[in-house]
């Protein structure tokens, strides 16, 4: 089994899916539902923003170029 998404809210495999919250299918199960056959179903991979945490420091050249307060 992978891990799914849905690029819209809709109804998959017999329950709603809120878009961009993973859930699990077999391949036969989405073989209908992505590409080429369709586009509500895309693989889910998790995004760059779980992976890297901001620590809210600006780096040299936001810090050089950000306006000056008035």
């Amino acid at each position: 089994m992978k891990q799914y998404t849905t690029r819209i809210d809709c109804e998959v495999a017999g329950q709603w899916r809120v878009a961009g919250l993973p859930f699990a299918m077999t391949d036969e199960q989405a073989a209908e539902l992505i590409a080429p056959r369709g586009n509500v179903v895309t693989l889910w991979a998790p995004a760059a923003a779980e992976k890297e945490k901001p620590n809210g420091r600006l780096g040299r050249n936001k810090r050089r170029n950000r306006p000056a307060p008035k």
